[in-house]
């Protein structure tokens, strides 16, 4: 009995079928890592957490180590405190509003000056008429000036808010975290060890995503290779052949002149992790008629 098994990219490597006659071969084919990233230091300090050790498989954005921030934290809280007064200082208005108020009344008592003037000219000098309309434009001018007070203080707000958050971004770099998922392959740091910046800390090498690297003859090569779709053979100890379905990513412009050979790679997936760099694989790109065409669905015999 025969049962299909429909298996895709990223999932599995699936049991293949050998090659078609139309596929081009490529020789010396070697497994090899596409991403590998010594994860360095931003800030100086001694390490206190060490999160993984070699073999630790983390995921993009995961703690990987952790460097003292005992002042830093408290900068920050400093830096908190003074934005929340600098932002009471700008929400408060009371200047503005008791210049306000004094406006009303000086202009009040200029307008019953004037009055007492219309109805009986000697009623008051010109030098209190004079000391009245110099006061009503001061208070006017304070209301300018509390205003542009208030807009400074704004701005002030801004620049703490500003200065917390750029303490903020410092203290988050003494969290060292995985910029890309993978395996920890090197940890170069312990616990308790000072770091400076960029010194690196933990190596780490994508294993999910491979790259075949091999080489197709030049006459091959000149047909335009690059996005074609390849197939992966690989035989395990104990184990039935794999194959795992690929991409042409990259063709050498470059022939070498010993043997007229080009090199080509192709990128896999490798989502179950049962590939290794380093191992010797066969490898087929698809002729003209198949390009970019997946592996169909193949068959187990029960």
């Amino acid at each position: 009995m025969k049962r299909l098994l429909p298996w895709t990219l990223g999932l599995a490597a699936l049991i293949a079928a050998p090659a078609t006659a139309g596929d081009i071969p490529v020789n010396s084919t070697l497994l090899k890592i596409i991403e590998t990233v010594e994860v360095p230091a931003q800030q100086a300090g001694a390490l206190d957490k060490m999160q993984v050790r070699e073999g630790t498989i983390v995921d993009r954005g995961e703690l990987l180590a952790h460097i003292g921030d005992k002042e830093m934290e408290l900068k920050l809280v400093a830096k908190q405190a003074e934005h929340a007064i600098a932002q009471r200082e700008a929400n408060n208005d009371v200047n503005i509003r008791f210049s306000r108020k004094s406006l009303e009344v000086s202009q009040a008592e200029l307008q019953r000056a004037l009055d007492a003037i219309a109805n009986f000219p000697n009623a008051v000098t010109q030098t209190e008429l004079d000391r009245l309309r110099l006061l009503a434009e001061k208070n006017r001018l304070e209301i300018e000036q509390s205003s542009e007070q208030q807009e400074i203080a704004k701005l002030t707000a801004n620049l703490k808010e500003a200065e917390a958050a750029i303490t903020g971004e410092r203290l988050a770099k003494h969290k060292i975290v995985a910029p890309i998922e993978g395996m920890v392959v090197h940890v170069f740091r312990r616990v308790g060890e000072w770091v400076d910046i960029a010194d690196p800390v933990v190596k780490i090498v994508r294993i999910d995503r491979l790259r075949a690297e091999g080489f197709v003859r030049s006459e091959e090569a000149a047909i335009g290779l690059e996005d074609r779709a390849a197939t992966v053979r690989v035989s395990l100890p104990n184990s039935d052949q794999l194959v795992v379905p690929g991409k042409v990513t990259f063709v050498d412009p470059e022939v070498d002149p010993v043997n007229g050979d080009v090199r080509v790679w192709v990128e896999i997936e490798n989502a179950d992790l049962k590939l290794r760099p380093g191992l010797r694989v066969e490898m087929s790109i698809a002729g003209d008629d198949d390009k970019e065409t997946p592996p169909a669905e193949v068959t187990v015999d029960k």
